[in-house]
């Protein structure tokens, strides 16, 4: 694994700093032929053996080296096929012809990851996705996701999301991954390398956010702002967990999760503006204590969570 030490020190410093476009194209990680085949508009062609270089990097990229490769079956193709046709018409159409392979994972802690990468032609994503996601409904994996953030978690001490019941994981996760796709390939959140978006006073963005990482001041909340999800960082004490809804309360941000980043904001924006006009769905957590409900935050009753509204509005046609 020592040869990509050095992809991976490349890769956080991008995250960090500022490249040009075409700096960031040098890194082998980064362009198409890291990944090996060629690009195919099919949606099942772009599914790959999670194996070779995309497999080393992420498992390098991580430090877990369990993960493992999972061969679809025919339901969970069906499934995947079903659910992809169910996304917004300009999402279908990103993913199928910018999205370079999709990597089902097992063992995987969270939910899915997409990268841009860098073709001779035009620009690229890659996708890798948990296959346990077909296996949860969706308030059981945002459940086990928002509970991340938190340690002395316990059955009577936890946070609970809810809203989602009726469908699978998958619907959220793929509609947040074709989110982050439509974003990397449009350029919607500022980049570090396009100098020309780094203090624009009229993307909305700036409106919410300081930098990539740190939202404004009066959007800040100390206590959660260095914690991480899936326990790649600090966690908080779930003791905190009414300091949370609290916050999201009087927030821009339509989840917990959209609050770390704002690429990571904007995907939670859209995809929530997407499976509330589409199903009903909401995004509601509650903190419970000792076994009882103590307070609960809900996205729909939210007036300050819709800021990207005329964005979603602009992108999704509706």
């Amino acid at each position: 694994m020592k040869k990509f030490v050095f992809v991976l020190f490349a890769f956080l410093s991008v995250s960090c700093f500022a490249y040009t476009k075409k700096e960031l194209k040098a890194y082998p990680y980064k362009q198409t032929s890291f990944y090996g085949g060629s690009f195919s508009p099919d949606l099942q062609e772009k599914i790959r053996p999670f194996e070779g270089n995309a497999a080393d990097f992420l498992m390098e990229f991580d430090n877990i080296y369990t993960y493992k490769n999972h061969n679809l079956s025919n339901t969970e193709k069906a499934v995947f096929d079903i659910y992809f046709k169910d996304l917004p018409q300009v999402l279908q159409d990103t993913v199928i012809n910018h999205v370079y392979a999709i990597y089902f994972v097992d063992g995987m802690g969270y939910g899915a990851m997409t990268d841009i990468i860098f073709g001779e032609d035009r620009d690229y994503c890659i996708i890798y996705i948990n296959a346990d996601i077909f296996y949860h409904t969706m308030d059981e994996w945002l459940t086990y996701r928002d509970n991340t953030l938190f340690k002395n978690t316990d059955d009577k001490n936890k946070v609970v999301v809810e809203g989602g019941q009726d469908y699978i994981a998958l619907v959220q996760t793929l509609t947040h991954e074709a989110a982050h796709v439509y974003d990397f390939i449009n350029n919607v959140t500022p980049y570090t390398y396009d100098s020309s978006q780094a203090s624009d006073p009229g993307n909305v963005f700036f409106s919410v956010w300081q930098d990539k990482y740190t939202p404004l001041k009066k959007y800040r909340n100390k206590k959660f702002e260095k914690a991480s999800y899936y326990g790649f960082g600090s966690q908080v004490s779930i003791s905190q967990g009414k300091n949370l809804i609290e916050y999201l309360a009087h927030s821009p941000f339509c989840t917990a999760y959209a609050s770390k980043n704002w690429m990571d904001d904007f995907a939670e924006a859209l995809t929530y503006y997407h499976l509330q006009k589409k199903y009903g769905i909401d995004y509601k957590i509650t903190w419970y204590k000792d076994g009882q409900p103590k307070a609960s935050y809900s996205y729909k009753d939210n007036p300050n969570a819709h800021v990207y509204d005329d964005l979603c509005k602009e992108i999704l046609g509706f």
